[in-house]
């Protein structure tokens, strides 16, 4: 008898016009969003897990794809799905080998009740290249707050960080997700909160912040924001 798999995600709604597929360890798959438009369905990452490919490829509008940054759990998906265009930052293509670069910000309009969208590079010390996506009272990050590993450490750079700080700041949302955080969608002001309080945390003379636990500890990402779901 053969075996049925079942290919049904989990898909949660932020409001009318955006959903999204929460993150999964096993295998490691980001956080997959979709933004409904007039002519065309945004999609922001594309992850790594069967199931999101089948959600994306149940999608018949035009798509327009935009990957947060390389690495392979938001970007694995690729290899079996279909879009009409593709937005990359310069550091991605390298890898991905395919996509238009976002070489400056783009901002397509809102059409009717239909909302619009900004892609824009943000700073990252977690990868170079990380295009962040804004829509109405959401802005979307993918890892892009997260530290850098070097020895088993996880560190901030000083100055990329205060750069991500002022960037958050002077986008007016409400929200900003996270990739891989328990609730995804936070309070800006609680993500401003922590970031400010690793950049407080700097030492004079050193460029590097050594933190451990900032948003990789699930009970921590718990209690240091409160749900908006």
């Amino acid at each position: 008898m053969a075996v049925q798999i079942s290919l049904t995600a989990e898909i949660k709604e932020l409001n009318e016009f955006i959903s999204y597929i929460p993150a999964t360890k096993s295998p490691l798959s980001s956080d997959v969003v979709f933004i409904k438009g007039k002519s065309c369905v945004w999609v922001y990452d594309v992850g790594a897990c069967k199931e999101a490919a089948h959600e994306i490829e149940s999608v018949f509008k035009k798509k327009n794809v935009v990957l947060s940054h390389f690495h392979p759990d938001h970007v694995w998906n690729l290899i079996c799905t279909t879009r009409s265009e593709l937005y990359v930052s310069e550091n991605t293509r390298r890898y991905v080998k395919q996509g238009t670069v976002v070489e400056r910000e783009l901002e397509f309009p809102a059409e009717g009740k239909f909302p619009g969208v900004r892609i824009f590079e943000v700073p990252s010390c977690h990868a170079k290249g990380c295009l962040a996506l804004h829509c109405g009272e959401y802005l979307f990050l993918g890892d892009a707050t997260y530290a850098q590993e070097k020895f088993g450490k996880k560190y901030y750079n000083e100055q990329i960080l205060k750069q991500l700080i002022e960037c958050i700041e002077n986008v007016d949302c409400q929200f900003v997700c996270l990739s891989h955080s328990r609730s995804f969608s936070h309070k800006k002001e609680d993500v401003l909160g922590l970031l400010n309080a690793i950049y407080n945390s700097r030492q004079k003379g050193r460029s590097e912040i050594s933190v451990d636990g900032f948003y990789y500890d699930d009970e921590l990402m718990e209690n240091e924001f409160n749900d908006v779901d």
